[in-house]
Formats: structure tokens, sequence, C-alpha cells
């Protein structure tokens, strides 16, 4: 039989030397890389711009956590958790041997009662790892693993992390987050009596944490108990003792602020965190939901049950108030829909950056006189709310009164951009490709978001500058997020137009609010959305009433419904805005915008015929230098009442008369405002034939370049209508089919015509040789 063989000392010590190496190792691995948070999840919280909880998500373990660290807890509250917890919680390494010793005789000798010897650090441990610590192997398990988390933490680490994980009932754990939840309070503005209420709930949380306001008797037996020994320490704090006979006052519900604004960050990308401060201003937001609940309750009876609101500041890009809608939890209304960023059309809010194109492109300037009378277009066929038309409009009233043909011309006449480069320029998402919408766009076809269409709207308060709304003060914004999409000198002036829209009430007039509105509505079709939204001060204010479900409503009006709340929002807005500072934001004109003189009917450069002018901005080198063409100077038989042009008889008198294009000079008659035409020549005097500066002839009917179908055979299918407005000294209008001469008719009379098929450059003259044409392409149908 063979001997075992004898290991030796030598041996035995290299092996034990290993050992130890290895587990000094391990140990030194675990002191320089622990860290005490590993596995534990916080909650995402969501606090307004001054720190007030708006929103706490739970944990990914359905917990409620609030991460804070050491210092921003108040010393009373460390103090109190010491007293009640750990007196000497700096004087030892993890576990005291004297409370030990005393709990291991009252429990497992004198079996009298249990007793409690669990340090701070050894209440962390069990916390961390899960630990069972009633039975004996696991109060040893908990005393090990406390003198190594003494060996790897600080004592403020330990403290730190207790203070933040320790349970507070239910799914609360720790004090920043039991704090919210019973008291609706941050940390730091707890009282002295609710830092005691709070500090014995971890004993026995589930006998003495409140429950739906519910304050146990156990509760206040130890807090009170905790207050005797506070005293001892704090006698000055006798004062106190009334308040601890008394319950507590207890929320025991966590606040939920800006719900829609709150939940759509967490769906967003955001710079990792546990807590956003976000840009929201709380006062502002209870401005906002409170005059849209007080609206609904006054309108209820016309439909209007829902709406959203958003307010920024346009100089940081700061989201300062957003309402998704009226009640986050109304289903009838569809209340968790987020009307802030969802896809809605905007109706007419566009129409502000067609006319911002148009001044860029030198097609207007605020005076300038555009048609508002019936016409067609190749693809679309625009017309006015109420179909009324109100022929001659400057530009700024267009915009402001809304006018749809004014707008629809001047989009058709932009190039390159126009209205659907400049909404890709600007970052609309969703768009589809630029033929799906064509000049539908004007009237909101394409559909944006209410912070899709705010930041345009900044983007015009910031000198063209298109930036990206901000929603979190404390992350700078992104690289490349800002985007010139207008001329300073166009969005400057298209503010100052929108600033002459009226105010839709008087109890307070624009003037009285020291302070310009820059605002604009609008209608969906199928009165389904009604907008209004406004530049005022440092602020952008967009205002929505409509339905999620998508059901019209005649009451969903911009100016009538949207409107009147917007300007209850911007007074109560104003209300605690500085006097001192309102005159701050006027903005000043660009340097190269200037102030010119021009004729105060027809808006172009006044002639010596114009006796009245009017101011306007002007963008030198841009803006259209057009005579004005209205007003002339006519020579009057006084015999025959006939107009001539003889100038020196003693019977010739000099009148200046307005001379309107024909079709608008209808629409002043059936406006009920007939103008005093110039008289005509008489009958048989042949007028000179010269051009003078009149208007051209504007062919109405067909629409150019449009492709017509005909049926040869068919008299109801093969023949077109020729139209044309033209100047009030015209006459008669001639045209002509490819130099061929077609016939004559009166202006505004309709022409027929049986075309072949082919293209054909239709060319309509006056008596006064003044010409305008267009080009059509005439198909045989197949039938």
């Amino acid at each position: 039989m063979n001997k075992p063989r004898k290991i030796s000392k030598k041996k035995l010590a290299g092996a034990a030397a290993a050992v130890l190496a290895l587990f000094l190792l391990f140990l030194g691995y675990n002191v320089l890389f622990f860290t005490v948070y590993k596995g534990i999840s916080f909650s995402r919280t969501y606090t307004d711009r001054n720190g007030a909880l708006m929103h706490i998500f739970l944990t990914g373990d359905d917990k409620y956590r609030i991460k804070t660290s050491l210092g921003e807890f108040p010393p009373q509250l460390i103090e109190a958790v010491l007293l009640q917890e750990d007196r000497y919680f700096y004087g030892h390494m993890g576990i005291n041997p004297g409370a030990m010793l005393r709990a291991g005789w009252e429990t497992y000798v004198k079996k009298d009662r249990r007793m409690g010897a669990s340090t701070i650090t050894m209440q962390l441990a069990r916390l961390k790892y899960g630990l069972h610590t009633r039975s004996l192997p696991g109060k040893i398990n908990q005393t090990f693993r406390a003198l190594f988390l003494e060996i790897c933490l600080s004592k403020q680490e330990i403290l730190e992390a207790y203070l933040n994980l320790v349970p507070c009932g239910g799914n609360i754990e720790g004090y920043p987050a039991a704090a919210w939840y019973y008291f609706r309070k941050d940390i730091k503005e707890l009282t002295l009596g609710e830092i005691l209420t709070l500090v014995v709930i971890p004993q026995n949380p589930v006998k003495r944490a409140p429950l739906n306001k519910y304050v146990s008797p156990e509760l206040l037996s130890a807090r009170k108990k905790l207050y005797e020994s506070w005293l001892a320490q704090h006698p000055e704090d006798i004062l106190l003792s009334t308040e601890m006979e008394m319950a507590p006052a207890i929320e025991a519900r966590f606040p939920y602020r800006a719900l829609h604004f709150t939940e759509y960050l967490n769906t967003r990308s955001l710079p990792p965190a546990d807590r956003y401060r976000t840009s929201i201003d709380i006062q502002l937001q209870n401005i906002c939901e409170r005059e849209l609940e007080s609206y609904l309750v006054r309108n209820r009876n016309w439909g209007i049950t829902n709406g959203s609101i958003l307010l920024l500041d346009f100089t940081t890009m700061e989201v300062l108030a957003a309402v998704g809608s009226a009640d986050y939890y109304d289903d009838a209304i569809h209340g968790q829909v987020n009307g802030t960023s969802a896809k809605r059309s905007p109706g007419s809010t566009l129409k502000p950056f067609i006319y911002a194109l148009a001044l860029e492109q030198g097609l207007i300037h605020p005076e300038k006189m555009l048609k508002d009378t019936p016409v067609g277009f190749n693809e679309y066929t625009p017309d006015n709310y109420k179909s009324e038309f109100k022929g001659p409009v400057k530009a700024w009233h267009a915009l402001t009164d809304s006018r749809n043909i004014p707008a629809v011309q001047l989009a058709r006449d932009l190039d390159s951009p126009d209205l659907y480069d400049f909404l890709i320029s600007g970052g609309i998402t969703g768009l589809k490709e630029k033929d799906h919408y064509g000049l539908s766009a004007v009237l909101g076809s394409a559909d944006l978001t209410m912070m899709e269409l705010c930041s345009l709207y900044a983007a015009l308060a910031n000198g063209g500058i298109k930036k990206e709304l901000r929603f979190l003060p404390d992350f700078p914004a992104k690289p490349g997020s800002s985007t010139a999409v207008l001329s300073p000198e166009a969005a400057w002036i298209t503010l100052r137009m929108l600033e002459r829209n009226p105010a839709p009430d008087t109890t307070h007039p624009q003037g009285g609010r020291n302070i310009p509105v820059a605002y604009k509505t609008g209608t969906s079709i199928g009165f389904k959305d009604a907008w209004s939204i406004a530049v005022f001060g440092r602020y952008v204010l967009c205002v929505w009433i409509g339905n999620f479900s998508g059901e019209g409503n005649n009451a969903f009006i911009g100016r009538l419904t949207a409107t009147p709340l917007q300007f209850r929002i911007i007074d109560a807005v104003l209300a605690g805005y500085q006097p001192d500072a309102r005159d701050m934001h006027r903005a000043l004109p660009p340097r190269t915008v200037s102030s010119v003189r021009v004729c105060a009917v027809s808006g172009d450069i006044p002639g010596e015929d114009c006796s009245q002018t009017v101011s306007t901005w002007f963008i030198p080198g841009t803006s259209p230098i057009t005579k004005c063409r209205i007003h002339r100077k006519i020579y009057i038989d006084t015999r025959t009442g006939y107009r001539t042009d003889e100038t020196e008889r003693d019977y010739i008198r000099a009148e200046v008369r307005e001379f309107w294009p024909t079709d608008l000079l209808e629409i002043f008659n059936q406006a009920g405002l007939p103008r005093l035409t110039p008289p005509p020549y008489p009958p048989d005097e042949n007028t000179p034939g010269t051009i003078n500066r009149g208007f051209p002839p504007s062919i109405v009917s067909p629409l150019s370049n449009t492709n017509y179908v005909i049926q040869p055979g068919n008299d109801r299918y093969n023949r077109l209508v020729l139209l044309a407005g033209a100047d009030q000294d015209s006459g008669e209008l001639f045209w002509f089919a490819n130099s061929l001469f077609l016939g004559r008719a009166k202006p505004d009379e309709r022409f027929v015509w049986a075309p072949s098929p082919g293209t054909w450059d239709l060319t309509v003259v006056d008596s006064r040789g003044r010409s305008s044409g267009t080009r059509i392409l005439v198909t045989e149908s197949g039938l």
C-alpha cells in the first residue's frame, strides 16, 4: 500500500499565499470598480424650469425612485435619520457590536421581543442585495455585506444610497420620491414636521405609510417619540409640539402636470439622465390650462369641447407651456391625443409665408394693390369664405383678412423657393411630393404639427432664421439646428403686416396692450380645425380648437373660435409683464428696409396725378416700383360732357379720375360701391390708338398651359369661352388665335370659339393697343 505523499510546508505556504493574493485581487477589483447603484434603476422625472416635479415614470421594476445627491438633502432630514436609525453611524465600520449583543440577548436568549440592531450600512446591504435577514444565517450574510460596503464606499456614499433607496410604503423608495408623493414637495422644501413624519415610515412601512390620505395612529406615535428625541437635541423647536399632536396633511399622490408634454419627451431620444429640468414655466402652464378650461365651459353649447395650446419664447426657442388636450383622462374627447405634436391641416396659417416670400422676391410691398376677383388656375379654383370678393385690396389687408384669391395668385407667381420649398427648408416632416399639393397647400392641404407651425412663426420674429424648439434648457441646442428660411427684411415686414390685424375684442384694444400683437387665423376645409397663432412680446402663442375624431363643426372658425381664447391668454400673460419691459420688444426695422410714400389707392409709386399718399415699408432694389396707373388726368368738354384730347379751350375742364380694370369695376358695382368712371369719347370721334399707361387686358378664360378636350360634331363639347378683363378706356377687345383674327367683344363679355385640335397661342388686344396672351392645347376626345 502506497503511503500518501506529504505536502511540504513550503508548498502549503505558497498555496495559501496564492489564495490570499487572489482574494486580495478580487477584493481590490471590487473596491476599485464597485458601484452601489449597479443593477438599480431610477425613475425618469421631469420638472418645470424651477425644479417642481411635473411627471415621474415607473422604473423597470415598477418602483418610484428619484436619485438625489447627498448635498441636496436638507441637514435636518439627515440628522433626523441618524437620530432614528443609527446614532453612531460615523463611529462604526458597518456594524455596531454593542447593539448586536443587546439584540441577540433580547431576541435569542431572553426571547422577550425581537430587537433590531441594524446599522444604516446593514440596511443598505439588505436593500441592495435583497437579503432576507430575519434568520440567523441571513443576519450573518447581512453583516459581512455591510463590512464589504464599508470597505468599498465612503460614509457619505453609504448615507446617500440609503436615503435614495429606503422603503417608504408601497412602491415608493427613497425620501425624495416620498416627499413628492406624500407632500407634493421637493425634499429641500419639507418642514421639520414633514421630515419627522417621513423618517419614521421606513421602520414599518406597511403599518406606518399613509394610505389615501389616511394617517395611522402608529405613525403618529412613532413621530411623537422621534420628536421627543429631537427636542433633547434641539429644545428651540418646542413650538412644534402642537403640530406633533395633529395628523399631517397628506397628498398620497404624485403631481402629474403637462402630461402630453412629458410623455412626448419620454418618447424622444434625450441625453442620458434620470432627472430632466424642462423649459415649462408652471405659472404660464397654469394660465393656458385655466383659460382653456374656462373657455370650453362657456362654449360647450356650441359643440366646442377640446383644444390645444403651445406657448414658446422665440428668443430662446424654449417651450414655456404645452396643453395637448383639454383633459388627458377624458376618453370622450380622445384626451390622450397630443394636439401639439399631431399633424393637422393648418388652414390659412401658412399665408404669411407666401407674403413673406412674395416680399423677398419683389412681387409686393405692404400697400401693393392685389386683385380679389373670381379666377381659376390650371389645377385649382379657389374661393373665399362665403364666396365674397373685394376687388382691389392692399397686400397687408389681403393677408390679415385672409383673402384666398390674392394668396393663391401670389403663390402661383413665386419662383424658387415657392411655398413647398419653404416648408421643406423649414424642416417640416411627412410632406408628400410637391405635385400632390399644387396651389391647394396655400389653404392648408399640407398637414403640420402645432410645434412645426410655431417654429415657422418664430422664424418671422428671429429675422428669418428657423430654429429648433428647445425643451431642456440645461442641454445645448444641436449644432446646425438653425436655418435661414427668409430674408430679415421679408420676415420683419411680414410681422408688421400681421400687427395690423385687428384684435377680436373691444375691452382690450390692441393699442391698450402696449405691445403689438401680430397674429393670423386659420380654418381647415370642412371646419375641422380652428387656429389662431400670434407673435407678441417675446412669445409665440398657438391655439387650436377642434375634435381629434376629425368631426367637423361650423363653429370651428379660426377668427371666431380660436382667436378669442388666444387673446384671453395673451392678456393674462401680459398682466405679469413688467411695464418697463414692454417697449423692449418693439422690433426695429433692419437697416435695409426703408419707408417710402406710395399712392393711397393703388399702392404704386405715386404719379403726378395722385393726390393722396401713404407710407409703406420697402426693400430697396427688390420691392416693385410700378408707377400708379389708376389716377389719370383727363379733359372733359363741358358743353357735351364727353371726354376729349383738347386741353386749351375755355370749355375744357381737367379732372383726375380713377381708371379701374373692368373686372375690378364689376366687383365694386356688385358691392354697391360704384366708382366715378371717366366719361367716354364722343361716339363719332376716332380716338387715338396709342398705348398709354393703363392696364393691359387680363385673360380669365381659358386657363394658360391647359389641355382642353373637345368632341368634334358635338356643339356642346367643342367650344371654348374666351373672357378677359380690361382697362376702363379699352372700348373693345380683339381676339386672335395663332395670329388668326377670331372676333371682337366688350371687356368682360364672353366670346365663344370652336377650335380645332392643336396648340393655340391666344392673344387679346384692346382698342388702345395693349395686349396679353396665353397658350393652350386642344385635343380630340377618343369617345
